[in-house]
């Protein structure tokens, strides 16, 4: 059994690495690599995830998912982590800083307990809402995409409307364990501040100032707790929703080239 991780990269120069969130695949940053370039992007399909194996007796917890992960991670990198990938970028600053140069957090719910993050990640979509809720349907229709899953490819874009077809597409290529354990484990089990307030990295929140996935006020009451100890954390919001990457590539590309060291070059489009 392999736990190798698929990986998608691009140009060249200072690393990037890109944590796609959950139930979504490298993919979801195929419109922010079309806007920026002058560096070398990596974006890794998360264990359990897109192209990369599942391992049906993996925990899916941030353990796991970190330890894939720095197989892949360059180095000295700027992490960036949207929504559940940004709970595991945290992760990954806090406990291998040896990888992570700077860390760009879009979109990270960041529930300050365990019953909050229950009673919001409904969010994420009836999928969640039903996993959490320990209903026998959630286990069925995972299943059943798994069974079917190039129908369930196919079809994924004509449900799921207000995302790109290609990523869209890529909602179905996880499995039951994957995606319940990670939704479990990470998005309800783990707390990010104490991994970021250990980081050596310096921290950038890029958040929608109307994200109903991860709530606005939540991210704010982590940075002022983060800047209470700390004085290198910030907070950028924006107009926009969860899918800043998709939705204002542009915008995002601007953010991310501005924490190169040097600075990259933007190309819009």
């Amino acid at each position: 059994m392999t736990s190798a991780l698929h990986v998608d990269e691009w140009g060249t120069g200072l690393p990037v690495a890109f944590v796609h969130g959950l139930g979504a695949s490298a993919r979801y940053w195929e419109p922010l690599r079309d806007a920026s370039i002058g560096y070398h992007g990596l974006a890794p399909d998360l264990l359990g995830f897109g192209r990369s194996p599942a391992p049906p007796d993996a925990a899916y917890d941030v353990e796991s998912h970190i330890a894939a992960l720095s197989a892949v991670v360059p180095a000295g990198s700027l992490v960036v982590g949207h929504s559940t990938g940004g709970l595991i970028a945290a992760a990954l600053a806090g406990r291998r800083p040896d990888l992570v140069r700077r860390l760009l957090l879009i979109g990270m719910p960041a529930y300050p307990d365990a019953q909050s993050a229950r009673e919001e990640v409904g969010r994420f979509g009836a999928l969640a809402r039903l996993t959490l809720k320990g209903s026998p349907l959630a286990r069925v229709l995972c299943t059943a995409m798994c069974e079917v899953r190039p129908l369930a490819i196919a079809v994924a874009p004509l449900v799921v409307r207000d995302l790109p077809a290609s990523i869209a597409s890529d909602g179905a290529r996880h499995t039951w364990t994957s995606y319940h354990r990670t939704l479990e484990n990470v998005v309800v089990g783990y707390r990010p501040g104490p991994d970021l307030a250990a980081a050596a990295a310096p921290i950038t929140f890029l958040h929608g100032d109307v994200d109903p996935t991860a709530p606005l006020p939540f991210v704010r009451r982590l940075v002022d707790e983060l800047t209470a100890e700390r004085d290198d954390v910030k907070l950028k919001v924006v107009a926009g929703d969860h899918h800043l990457a998709l939705r204002r590539p542009a915008q995002v590309a601007v953010v991310l080239t501005t924490l190169l060291d040097p600075p990259g070059i933007r190309r819009v489009r």
